[in-house]
């Protein structure tokens, strides 16, 4: 069974892999640099990951629980937040603020390295399939769209890749652009009319447990010691 490292010392060792790896790429990066960077030794860095490809899945699911965090903080204090063109502008903006959440977004391929392949991405496909399901039980996206998942995911990534795919694209700030992606997903997918108070209260509380439940999820795999540690 996994045995708990800790978790100050990790977090310095994330810290200098996230400057090193955002400085020089995934691949320039080595485990030395990075024990270097944290001061400790090499074996100190296996103590807790047993590979570089596991040390960087660590790094890239501690800015999602950040995220998920502030996101579940923000729809228990204020529902309305769950409105989904509400809730993918504050998306947007606390993504582009962090260069590490903007990699995995835009599939920055040098960067993500194996991440696609993780453990966890079942329970995090599992928790949006459940976010999606519950925004519609609630009355949150019109029951028309065929494929919404797929649809809502393809509608809002547009957005945060559009400026590295197409040189030719005006360029706009950001403020600019959350307030394009939030009209886009109001218009498209949204009913007509203002939700239902409860229904919004119940979806904000419900969202934000789930998003409670892979926090969860993603700070055991941060922070166990790998099953086979190395010295």
């Amino acid at each position: 069974m996994s045995v708990p490292q800790p978790i100050d010392r990790a977090d310095r060792i994330l810290d200098a892999a996230g400057e090193l790896m955002l400085r020089l790429g995934y691949r320039k990066v080595t485990i030395e640099d990075i024990a270097r960077r944290a001061g400790v030794g090499k074996g100190t860095v296996y103590l807790h990951w047993r590979t570089k490809a596991e040390l960087f899945e660590a790094l890239m699911l501690r800015a999602s629980t950040s995220m998920l965090t502030e996101v579940a903080e923000r729809l228990r204090q204020d529902p309305r937040e769950i409105q989904p063109h509400r809730y993918l502008r504050t998306a947007f903006f606390i993504i582009q603020r962090n260069p590490l959440l903007r990699a995995a977004v835009t599939a920055d391929a040098e960067l993500l390295g194996n991440l696609a392949h993780s453990p966890v991405r079942a329970k995090e496909q599992e928790i949006h399939e459940r976010y999606v399901a519950l925004i519609t039980e609630h009355g949150l996206v019109r029951d028309d769209i065929p494929h919404l998942e797929y649809a809502l995911n393809a509608a809002s990534l547009g957005f945060f890749t559009l400026d590295s795919l197409d040189a030719g694209t005006p360029q706009l700030d950001d403020e600019s652009v959350a307030d394009v992606l939030a009209y886009t997903i109001r218009h498209a997918f949204e009913p007509e009319g203002e939700p239902d108070p409860e229904s919004l209260t119940a979806a904000a509380n419900e969202i934000a447990d789930l998003f409670d439940e892979l926090n969860a999820v993603f700070r055991e795999r941060i922070y166990s010691a790998p099953e086979n540690e190395r010295g």
